[in-house]
């Protein structure tokens, strides 16, 4: 097993969805809302422009903050409001608060028992992982140990629940479940990890009926994306044998690229520009660039052991990968694998791209403005936004960056 817990939840902590660069842009929202993991553009990214950069001496302005009781869920953002999930001693919960004041809206809750599931490892009784979806008029979250709700997302009204444990039929996974839901054609796309032929498997988003299950892979922590293969469309899942497409209205497999690590923790979310797939993992594997193809399995471009994604993802720009390979941030010639620069310092940090620039939460609560340039690191401004072990990934809506860790959420203003 990993060497200790901050690993371990560090590396847990992207059960995220990605997509093609705009495989999934109809299923969006507007272009300011952040409504999934990964953002409107699947890619960690926002095509804002216009942010207050570089902020005062003193710090960006921040609209709110307000307490958490525990989680390591992420955020996102839709018509004004502001989601995320927690756990609050012997229950878990999904909150809605105004993304512009923090005033919680609703807060719909359900009964858990971590004691009760001795497969789940002890540490990782913090909270939910997992990060809710927004689409339309619903908000879809997965919590520990697979309760699948559906709810309206202006009132917290259950539409439908159901759990992923029951599906398939398995105990909890070691680690919870850390993957989100990813929503495309009204169909909710998950990554149970079950058995035999109950690996992945698709929901109904207007009543929750289970529609497939499929493939045997053990479960990988990460979560499935919407890939454009052509013109095709591919849910791709990160399994613990490595990356698996299915056709995404039956789970039929179309092809597989083996990528296992030491320890079966494939967590990072991989990043798709053009026909081409950036996948990476920590515990000895590093990274890869494959190209897709409509007619069979992928083509591998190169394999390097200069990005291990331990933590977060990295983020494409201008044919530049940025991201953390463990505890330095790297820039990365995407088509080559080359280093253009590393900077130290940050631990393990995550980042939102726009507006040209890398915005970085360090892991101990740094919030950095960088420019996104191959040529050299270069900061712009730095403020500590929060202290203690920074691990949920930020967002960015109608240009206000929300951070949060396990005990607080926040607002920073950069209008």
């Amino acid at each position: 097993m990993p060497q200790s817990r901050r690993e371990l939840l560090t590396t847990l902590l992207t059960g995220g969805a990605a997509a093609s660069f705009g495989a999934l842009q109809s299923q969006a929202a507007a272009a300011a809302d952040w409504p999934n993991w990964r953002g409107p553009r699947f890619d960690g990214g926002s095509s804002e422009t216009g942010l207050k950069l570089p902020w005062p001496a003193e710090g960006p302005r921040v609209l709110w903050k307000t307490d958490l009781p525990g989680g390591y869920s992420s955020m996102v953002a839709a018509k004004g409001r502001l989601y995320t999930q927690v756990r609050d001693g012997g229950e878990e919960a999904i909150l809605c608060h105004g993304a512009l004041n923090g005033e919680l809206i609703w807060r719909h809750a359900y009964p858990v028992n971590y004691d009760g599931h001795p497969t789940l490892d002890a540490r990782f009784k913090s909270g939910p992982r997992s990060t809710p979806t927004v689409s339309g008029n619903r908000v879809v979250a997965l919590g520990t140990f697979g309760d699948l709700t559906c709810l309206d997302a202006a009132s917290g009204k259950v539409h439908w629940r159901s759990n992923l444990l029951e599906l398939t039929g398995r105990t909890c996974p070691e680690f919870g479940y850390c993957g989100s839901p990813v929503i495309e054609k009204g169909r909710i796309h998950l990554h149970p990890g079950g058995g035999v032929g109950k690996s992945v498997s698709a929901y109904k988003l207007s009543d929750g009926k289970h529609l497939w299950s499929a493939l045997d892979d053990k479960i990988g922590y990460s979560t499935p994306f919407l890939a454009k293969n052509g013109k095709r469309e591919e849910m791709v899942h990160f399994t613990a044998q490595g990356y698996v497409a299915v056709e995404p209205a039956t789970g039929r497999e179309l092809w597989r690229y083996d990528w296992k690590t030491n320890f079966d923790l494939n967590c990072a979310t991989p990043l798709q520009f053009d026909d081409y797939l950036f996948v990476s993992s920590n515990y000895g594997r590093g990274c890869a660039l494959i190209r897709m193809k409509p007619d069979g399995a992928p083509e591998e471009i190169y394999r390097s052991q200069e990005m291990h994604n331990h933590f977060s993802t990295s983020v494409y720009h201008d044919n530049h990968l940025y991201g953390f390979s463990a505890d330095r941030l790297k820039c990365l010639e995407a088509r080559t694998g080359t280093v253009k620069w590393e900077q130290r310092g940050l631990g393990r940090g995550s980042i939102v791209l726009a507006d040209g620039h890398l915005l970085i939460l360090g892991e101990r609560g740094d919030l950095v403005a960088a420019t996104a340039t191959p040529g050299a690191y270069q900061e712009k401004c730095r403020w500590k936004a929060l202290t203690g072990a920074c691990w949920s990934v930020p967002i960015l809506s109608n240009k206000v960056l929300y951070l949060r860790h396990e005990k607080q959420m926040l607002a920073v203003d950069l209008r």
